[in-house]
């Protein structure tokens, strides 16, 4: 009996360990300045979606207007708010223009790392809250 309650438990604590991954690696994460301009406000663009090459992966991309020195975060979630990966995690950026590009999977089921649907990117500071939406096909 002993033997069964154990395997439930381990069982258990494995399955809330799955549900809670969230893509800590951000090596993948290009953050670049494209523009001396100061920006006058925070803004978040339209989030830019492009197949690569081999049609294996989505290219995202997305423009922040960063008007002064500013600790941000930038991350992925999806709609029921689960963050799925950071993009900018408590990085402090000088005012600019930057773009951040980052890749996703593409798979066409439900049973991948990111399966076709809406997703949430979210940009905030200490002052600044945002979000775009946008779809994987």
């Amino acid at each position: 009996m002993m033997n069964y309650l154990f395997i439930i438990a381990v069982f258990i604590i494995n399955e809330s360990v799955l549900s809670q991954i969230i893509d800590k690696d951000t090596s993948d994460v290009i953050i670049r300045r494209t523009k001396k301009d100061i920006p006058s406000e925070y803004n978040i663009s339209d989030v830019i979606i492009k197949m690569d090459k081999l049609q294996t992966k989505y290219i995202i991309r997305v423009d922040l207007d960063i008007p002064l020195r500013t600790t941000l975060k930038l991350n992925v979630s999806d709609t029921t708010g689960n963050t799925l990966m950071y993009l900018i995690n408590d990085q402090t950026l000088k005012a600019g223009v930057f773009r951040v590009r980052w890749e996703m999977e593409f798979c066409r089921s439900s049973n991948c790392t990111y399966p076709p649907g809406r997703y949430l990117c979210e940009f905030e500071t200490d002052q600044f809250i945002f979000q775009r939406d946008f779809y994987l096909k």
